[in-house]
């Protein structure tokens, strides 16, 4: 296990700036998750942890030792591909022993660890069988026992469980987090699943255009974005934006584009340009006061309503719980909408 630490990182392809003077560190032990959308520069980064492209200028260093002109070989990491990269011709144990005969561990270590490895991941009892005979998950099991068999300092996953069906993907998650967990490797996942990013990591890495938009645990990205970016892409949110008009008693008058929108917020000033954002599962219907709206349209998820409520100059989303007892909401309904006024996030204007 190692701590990364990434320093003044840049990466080019041509005149392209694909990463972006990016400073980073992930302690000992933690799970990393770099997010962001297609193009990003995320996994452009894990490429250059692993040794497969060579930066163009910066510096990563394992334990305070820099790597980067170490070759691929000599970094002692262990990767997790999208496809799994499963040799088809090799049984499960013949696949998780590979990268240690490659060591010249001695053989009847090798079945020591192999053992280990396939006990660690749950699948000692497939060891004989060749890829072709696993599911997904199971060929995704196999994939992780043979990055983890090595011991490696550093551990890299690279969009490893978007293959699965949602259901199993969810679950690998969850079982995915407990077997990091035991081994306590130092670990980099590149994803684009906002979902995936919140139930692994200790630390989230947001990227945008090649540089970090934020970084921070799941909840302070989530509930404290620090852009607009962050906070549109990790999940769904309500913008307010303009020239706050008035503010008293923890009530804002925004001017926006569109009109006029008197919210709960706090910490504005009249003449100041500003940006609050709420997130849909804040708000609450009331029986009266508030925001006037009426639903224009809901999506039915179960569990939950997703409300688009027209409230004038502005469409507000709302996230309702759906219960027994209670009505559930219906488009055309007038409805007031409220939430606690901390509950808006500032991310420009004020202090």
């Amino acid at each position: 296990m190692s701590e990364v630490i990434l320093k003044n990182l840049t990466k080019k392809y041509g005149t392209n700036t694909v990463v972006d003077n990016i400073n980073l560190k992930a302690e000992n032990g933690k799970l990393v998750s770099i997010l962001g959308p297609s193009g990003c520069g995320k996994t452009t980064t894990l490429r250059m942890i692993a040794g497969f492209e060579k930066p163009d200028s910066g510096e990563i260093f394992f334990d305070g030792r820099t790597v980067g002109t170490l070759p691929i070989n000599k970094r002692n990491i262990g990767m997790v591909f999208q496809s799994y990269a499963l040799f088809p011709h090799m049984t499960v144990e013949q696949n998780v022993s590979y990268g240690l005969e490659q060591r010249k561990v001695a053989p009847e270590q090798i079945k020591i660890w192999v053992n280990e490895a396939l006990s660690l991941v749950h699948m000692e009892e497939y060891a004989k069988r060749k890829p072709k005979q696993l599911s997904g998950g199971q060929q995704q099991r196999v994939a992780l026992a043979r990055a983890l068999v090595i011991n490696p300092d550093v551990l890299l996953l690279d969009e490893c469980l978007s293959a699965l069906d949602k259901k199993l993907r969810v679950e690998m998650q969850v079982e995915l987090r407990k077997i990091l967990e035991n081994t306590g490797v130092t670990t980099f996942f590149v994803t684009h699943d906002q979902e995936e990013a919140m139930t692994l990591s200790d630390i989230i890495v947001v990227m945008n255009n090649g540089k970090i938009e934020q970084c921070g645990t799941p909840f302070d990205i989530y509930e404290r974005p620090a852009t607009r970016f962050t906070a549109g892409f990790l999940g769904k949110a309500n913008f307010f934006e303009g020239k706050v008009i008035s503010s008293e008693n923890n009530l804002v008058t925004i001017n926006t584009k569109t009109g006029n929108i008197t919210i709960p917020a706090l910490n504005a000033k009249i003449d100041e340009n500003i940006l609050y954002i709420v997130r849909p599962e804040k708000i609450r219907f009331v029986s009266e006061g508030g925001i006037k709206g009426k639903i224009e349209h809901v999506t039915y998820s179960g569990n939950i309503s997703l409300c688009s409520v027209n409230c004038g100059s502005q469409t507000i989303i709302c996230e309702i719980q759906n219960t027994i007892s209670g009505e559930r909401a219906k488009k055309g309904d007038n409805v007031f909408i409220d939430w606690d006024c901390s509950e808006s996030v500032k991310i420009l204007g004020g202090d």
